[in-house]
């Protein structure tokens, strides 16, 4: 098994660029709404991005999948 370490640096801009992954798609790919998002339409969000990305990383997908569920039931 290979276990992958990031330096606490490395981490920081790791998730600087992730943020700014998702802000880029979610500008693109959704309008602004006319009323705030309800927790259900922001996870459906979600799951369409991880919809997107299935294919090309199943793995990061599946984490999406899990975060749009926890986020739908909290």
């Amino acid at each position: 098994m290979t276990t992958a370490t990031l330096s606490h640096a490395s981490s920081g801009q790791f998730l600087a660029t992730v943020r700014q992954l998702f802000a880029t798609w979610f500008s693109a790919r959704t309008p602004i709404p006319a009323r705030p998002l309800t927790r259900f339409e922001e996870a459906e969000q979600l799951r369409a991005m991880a919809n997107d990305l299935l294919s090309s990383d199943p793995a990061f997908a599946q984490d999406l999948y899990a975060a749009a569920d926890r986020h739908e039931l909290a």
